[in-house]
């Protein structure tokens, strides 16, 4: 499965969650708020991982595989630094 199809899968599902809730709390209106505090430990989280998966394709000589991660490494990194 590709980024993108994992990306993509994420999405729906948040979206069902979503719809979810929103049954839960009978229409009411309600908010989801991300702290910029949560944000920065979810992207962190994600670079974690994203470093380990480096790790791993360099090691396995998967060099293809590298050259996303670093991109997708490079995206966190900038959204930290927009935080």
């Amino acid at each position: 499965m590709t980024d993108k199809q994992v990306d993509i899968l994420a999405e729906k599902i948040a979206d069902l969650l979503y719809e979810k809730v929103k049954l839960l709390f009978d229409g009411h209106d309600f908010t989801i708020e991300v702290h910029d505090e949560d944000q920065e430990q979810v992207l962190l989280a994600e670079l974690a991982k994203a470093m380990t998966l480096l790790d791993s394709y360099l090691k396995a000589e998967q060099y293809d595989k590298c050259a996303i991660i670093q991109n997708k490494i490079k995206r966190i990194e900038n959204k930290l630094k927009k935080l």
